[in-house]
């Protein structure tokens, strides 16, 4: 029998992180606690950090977060996890994404373009950080290049995209959502970030009708039935975003994190609580990638079949072990089934 597949499809960018001095923040006009699109101005930053002798440099971008956290968690084998998007052409950036998304155990489908490859630069000084994201390629993903791959989206047993590839990507996203459904294909979207549910909000709309799995977490999901009007609690807005417009062979869940407090899991007709296990707050390191790694534990579980309360803890477990490490690192060790 053939081996169960995860893809992925999304901006794919390369986080650089490193230790800098206030005096570098001002030569670029950064202030930390700040997120500052890449401006021509800011483009020898990359360059510097790399420069730095105890830089690192990770995968990241949500969705190919949520892939990596994956494949860690299903323990999966070569060639079973795989992610699309777009980098630079003959850009040593993208060779770097390219060799430790590789080593993440993530088979990388990249299309190149004459466009610098996707980065963020994260700025740590007294403990504080600052983001300098530039999208560059990741945005410039070709239809001719997914359709090269189109039969690796239509054997998958799960597709997974993130709403912010709607800002460049919205109809080749909502194509490829529409051949996955078509082919039984388990589809699931993350909503990202609250302002990416308003400022997308048709594409989400357009591309909703072929989703399975919707994620969130509440704020996200209370501004999506908010700008879809619904009123209620969380609980019933839930249930009414899980009845709008479905295509496909299956009834729409949509699933909200709500940090420590219980996952919601909710279909048309019902909803399911899930409690969350409690992490001790001293060891915890950071929170910013615990949503996308719910997703990768969530969509791992989901290989073995749709056991929600399952893909739930599973998802819950994966979030509790990166949020005791720096950024979206992959840990060292197996992941320990406990549910």
């Amino acid at each position: 029998m053939e081996a169960k597949k995860i893809i992925g499809i999304g901006s794919p960018l390369l986080d650089i992180q490193a230790e800098v001095p206030a005096e570098f923040l001002e030569k670029y006009g950064l202030t930390l606690n700040n997120t500052y699109f890449a401006e021509e101005k800011h483009l020898p930053l990359y360059e510097e950090l790399i420069n730095i002798p105890t830089h690192s440099h990770v995968p990241g971008g949500s969705a190919l977060n949520t892939i990596r956290l994956s494949r860690w968690m299903a323990q999966a084998g070569q060639d079973q996890v795989k992610f699309i998007g777009c980098v630079g052409k003959k850009d040593k950036f993208a060779n770097m994404l390219i060799e430790v998304t590789n080593q993440d155990g993530v088979t990388t489908l990249f299309d190149e373009q004459d466009q610098p490859t996707g980065k963020c630069g994260v700025l740590l000084c007294n403990k504080d950080r600052c983001l300098v994201p530039l999208i560059g390629a990741a945005a410039h993903l070709s239809e001719a290049y997914v359709d090269q791959h189109i039969e690796d989206i239509k054997t998958a047993t799960v597709l997974f995209s993130e709403v912010y590839f709607l800002y460049p990507r919205a109809e080749l996203t909502k194509k490829v959502y529409q051949i996955a459904s078509e082919n039984g294909v388990n589809t699931c979207l993350t909503l990202s970030s609250v302002n990416a549910v308003s400022d997308r909000f048709n594409e989400i709309l357009a591309v909703l009708p072929y989703v399975d799995y919707l994620f969130g977490n509440e704020e996200e999901v209370e501004q999506f039935a908010k700008n879809l009007k619904f009123e209620g609690d969380l609980p019933t807005v839930m249930q009414q975003i899980a009845g709008q417009e479905k295509h496909g062979q299956r009834e729409r869940v949509v699933v909200c994190t709500q940090g420590k407090k219980p996952t919601l899991i909710a279909k048309k007709n019902e909803v399911i609580t899930v409690e969350v296990q409690l992490v001790d707050v001293s060891k915890i390191v950071d929170t910013n990638s615990a949503g996308d790694s719910f997703c990768g534990g969530f969509i791992a579980e989901l290989l073995n079949g749709p056991d929600l309360v399952k893909c739930a803890k599973a998802g819950n477990y994966s979030a509790s072990q990166t949020i005791q490490h720096e950024g979206s690192t992959i840990p060292k060790y197996a992941p320990e089934k406990t549910w």
